[in-house]
């Protein structure tokens, strides 16, 4: 979570005129971040997922990765991230759209400085 936000900042600071648009630039903007986020997080992500499924529960974190990483390879730590990065993408960008305009609504009403 904070790693979108990291990167949120630095879009915003090295960005502003893709903020300026109403849609597609918060959209591509949060999508982007999002899915930067996803993917430097995904191998422990895929871990947490298979002690869900109860697969090497008792293994601790770090054996867990290094095995998977000797059985599948890297592959094998990034297994989902293509359904994993489309639903991020649109999710966050979507999400990224409707908190602009629920901020920009807010302002206009009075209600926030």
């Amino acid at each position: 979570m904070g790693l979108y936000f990291c990167f949120i900042d630095s879009f915003r600071r090295n960005l502003p005129h893709l903020f300026a648009s109403p849609v597609l630039g918060p959209f591509l903007l949060s999508g982007t971040a999002a899915t930067l986020a996803w993917w430097i997080v995904w191998p422990i992500e895929n871990m947490k997922s298979q002690v869900q499924g109860n697969f090497g529960k008792e293994q601790p974190l770090r054996s867990r990765l290094v095995l998977t990483f000797r059985e599948r390879g890297i592959s094998g730590l990034y297994r989902g991230i293509g359904p994993g990065t489309l639903r991020s993408f649109l999710a966050n960008g979507v999400s990224m759209i409707v908190m602009s305009n629920a901020q920009k609504l807010v302002t206009k009403l009075g209600l926030r400085q």
